[in-house]
């Protein structure tokens, strides 16, 4: 089957760790990472593979590529909290917030279905699940790449400089979170149900 395995969006707000002189100071920021997760399904129907299969390009949704199979949505976003101390700014907290919405296909009539038709579906549902579970796990590791560059940072100078520099430096990431993601996709080994 020729389908995207995926679909997924990295987003969020930034500014550049360049340009500021940035000491690592003792007492490292309070920063904190929340995972939201969201689940959705959709149901597909039949007890032969070749009907799962039918059934699968009637019901999911489509893109451009072809049908969507599983797809993993990502909204990532951040905030930083300042202080200003011996002529420094340092960052005293952040908050880093990770929105996943996972979807993937449910098969009701598994129960009904003949043993050989409930392994074909068990091991595709694996290597789809397998799949969309790397994307999760890109997106969670950019959420924890965020949340370290602000851990211990103080910068002399104004909080607006610092806050601008770590904003481009969490662009960065996001960015190269994004071309992660299209890789998992250009490398991923194609499976199918059918």
């Amino acid at each position: 089957m020729n389908s995207p395995f995926s679909n997924r969006n990295l987003t969020g707000r930034a500014v550049k760790l360049s340009g500021i002189a940035i000491l690592v100071c003792a007492a490292p920021a309070s920063a904190d990472v929340k995972v939201e997760v969201t689940q959705s399904t959709y149901e597909l129907r039949g007890l032969s593979r070749e009907a799962i299969h039918e059934d699968m390009h009637r019901v999911a949704r489509k893109d451009g590529d072809g049908i969507i199979e599983g797809e993993v949505n990502d909204d990532l976003a951040w905030k930083f909290k300042f202080a200003v101390a011996d002529n420094s700014c340092h960052v005293t907290s952040g908050e880093i917030t990770l929105k996943l919405s996972v979807m993937l296909p449910t098969w009701v009539d598994e129960a009904r279905a003949d043993e050989s038709v409930r392994t074909v579906w068990n091991s595709y549902f694996q290597e789809l699940k397998a799949h969309e579970d790397g994307h999760k796990t890109i997106a969670v590791d950019a959420a924890e790449k965020i949340n370290q560059i602000a851990h211990g940072v103080k910068a002399a100078g104004p909080c607006n400089a610092l806050e601008e520099s770590l904003n481009d430096a969490a662009r960065q990431i996001v960015e190269t979170a994004e071309k992660a993601q299209d890789q998992h996709d250009a490398d991923a080994k194609p499976f199918a149900l059918e």
